[in-house]
């Protein structure tokens, strides 16, 4: 935003003449002045273009200050105006107790002590109005990087917009071309579900900006399309979007080997996902249970090639063929699976 190299020097003086005699020493300075007589009137006219307030010790009999402390509380972050306060040694002989008339919001205050030499009026006012400047330099900088960041946001979910628009093509693609090949559905249901696990998560990071995922509420989504009984326990937890695009992908396969191999099989099965964070480090477990009795596989097929490849790719994995069920138990610092998450 444009603003003046120097801002406007407001004069609240309840007596004219001070104001009038206020003037006439800035204005050979080059230093544009105005003059208010009632608090009311620099109410109004405070803004952007005010440098600084520039008060005779008149104006401190204010029985009221709301209506000014109400302006100074409605300032951006980046905005403090300056205030100069002229006092005489007959009403304050401490120039010190300036500070405990004036309101406690006000902290940007200059005490000049009368009589005194233009110059040192000349170089107050040149002060405040230096640091107001210095205000407005960071108010700018501020705006730019809103922007930017508006800008960053409007571009990452333009781009998750056209990949998730991607993953529907793909998706219709592969239907479409085993579609006339019936002994291949099972492949084409498959690689269909895949891509519908990883449009779920596009789904929960994009409320986020891609910023970051909430991974209860990413197991919520994934396995909650499997139906049956799951139970799951753990604490919400920001992941990075790497780290939620890849569980989204494990958790969909362990779903679904649960269905066709492991406890969901039978109808009084159930799974139990469990997970916390213990000293920094990330402890996930997949449980089976009250199911069949399972058996290590003669051979991995590719979804648990993908889980091994994927989970191992973050962190420690065990793989469990137990008596009572399938068991998954992953460890990893949460730091690796958080990074790039912005800090609150």
């Amino acid at each position: 935003m444009p603003h003046r190299s120097d801002g406007k020097v407001v004069v609240y003086a309840p007596f004219s003449r001070d104001a009038e005699s206020i003037i006439r020493v800035l204005a050979p300075h080059g230093i544009a002045a105005e003059s208010v007589t009632t608090l009311a009137a620099l109410v109004a006219r405070l803004g952007d273009d005010v440098g600084t307030v520039l008060m005779s010790e008149e104006a401190l009999s204010q029985p009221n200050w709301r209506s000014l402390v109400d302006v100074i509380n409605a300032q951006p972050s980046w905005s403090s105006y300056p205030f100069i306060v002229l006092v005489g040694q007959k009403r304050f002989s401490n120039p010190e107790t300036i500070y405990g008339v004036l309101p406690t919001e006000i902290t940007n205050v200059i005490v000049l002590e009368r009589p005194m030499g233009s110059a040192t009026l000349i170089s107050a006012v040149r002060w405040a109005l230096s640091g107001r400047r210095r205000q407005f330099v960071t108010r700018d900088h501020l705006q730019k990087l809103e922007d930017n960041a508006r800008h960053q946001a409007l571009m990452t979910r333009e781009l998750a917009h056209r990949v998730k628009n991607t993953i529907a093509m793909l998706q219709s693609i592969v239907t479409q071309t085993l579609r006339p090949r019936p002994e291949v559905d099972d492949l084409r249901v498959v690689i269909v579900e895949r891509f519908a696990a990883l449009s779920r998560a596009h789904d929960l990071l994009l409320g986020t900006d891609f910023a970051a995922a909430d991974f209860r509420e990413l197991v919520s989504r994934s396995v909650g399309v499997h139906g049956g009984n799951i139970v799951i326990d753990g604490p919400g937890i920001d992941l990075s979007p790497q780290a939620s695009l890849s569980f989204a992908l494990v958790l969909h396969e362990l779903g679904t080997n649960a269905i066709k191999y492991g406890s969901l099989r039978t109808s009084h099965g159930r799974v139990d996902v469990k997970w916390d964070v213990v000293d920094n480090v990330f402890v996930f477990a997949w449980k089976e249970l009250d199911g069949r009795p399972v058996e290590p596989p003669a051979r991995s097929g590719f979804g648990v090639r993908l889980i091994r490849s994927t989970l191992e790719g973050l962190g420690h994995l065990k793989l469990s063929y137990e008596r009572t069920g399938f068991e998954l138990a992953f460890e990893a610092e949460l730091d690796r699976l958080r990074h790039g998450v912005p800090e609150l």
